[in-house]
């Protein structure tokens, strides 16, 4: 796996390295044939070199040199997140090398065309002032139509969740109305709640009046004091020698 990354470096390198060279004769303001020859050359062959590795490769190689320099890292990563939406590479249109070369800045940028096997995507390498391997990205071409659609998409799902969040709203805003009346249940619920009976002690015993039970037993006492000085008057004798024990009313009239 080592040996991937320092093959990607060592190719760079190597382009480089001529592409040095030849800028020396060069003009600073233009790009001569020369190096727009090397500088792609040097494109078509490190982007042909790295869509022959798979994710699961490109990852391992990454792990397994943690001093990989960081056009090849960057350039791993670059095809990682592409390769899946590309699919396998098939090949790339060829064109007059000063057509795909240019300057931006002090930057040089070679623009490549690359069929793949979902489609035609743009390959973009960028090299420094010092033509030195800067980055380099692959990007999906779309039909305009594929592009509208890809629109249409995007703007259904986010009317979509608009309305969604709308409706959820308005929902939640008609609930509202319920709220009063859920408040004033829960305030007679706690109203209404008996509170606990205190606990009962042993009822007390009726008390009998004292009074009217005297009153009765004199009126008692007075009725056979009565009754024994009439009988001791009828019988000519002393009230001492009887004892009245108990009065009852005869049903016989016998007074006369």
């Amino acid at each position: 796996m080592k040996q991937i990354g320092k093959k990607l470096g060592g190719l760079v390198s190597l382009g480089i390295l001529t592409l040095t060279l030849t800028a020396c004769t060069g003009s600073q303001e233009e790009i001569n044939e020369t190096v727009a020859n090397n500088l792609y050359s040097t494109t078509t062959s490190t982007m042909e070199t790295l869509v022959a590795y798979d994710s699961a490769t490109m990852e391992q190689a990454i792990e397994e040199n943690p001093n990989m320099d960081d056009f090849t890292k960057s350039a791993f990563q670059a095809w990682m997140d592409s390769s899946e939406e590309l699919g396998a590479y098939i090949g790339f249109e060829d064109v007059d090398p000063s057509e795909a070369v240019r300057k931006d800045g002090s930057n040089y940028v070679v623009d490549l065309e690359a069929e793949f096997e979902n489609g035609t995507a743009d390959v973009q390498m960028v090299y420094d002032s010092k033509l030195n391997a800067d980055s380099i990205g692959f990007s999906m071409q779309y039909t305009m139509g594929e592009k509208m659609q890809d629109a249409a998409m995007n703007a259904v799902v986010g009317l979509g969740t608009v309305f969604i969040v709308l409706f959820f709203l308005v929902f939640v805003i008609s609930l509202f109305k319920y709220i009063p009346g859920l408040v004033d249940s829960f305030g007679k619920k706690k109203t209404e709640t008996p509170a606990p009976a205190p606990v009962s002690a042993a009822p007390a015993p009726a008390v009998v009046p004292a009074a009217e039970e005297e009153e009765v037993l004199t009126d008692d006492l007075e009725l056979v004091a009565v009754i024994a000085a009439a009988i001791a008057a009828s019988e000519n004798t002393s009230p001492d020698s009887f004892v009245v024990r108990s009065i009852r009313k005869s049903k016989k009239n016998n007074w006369r």
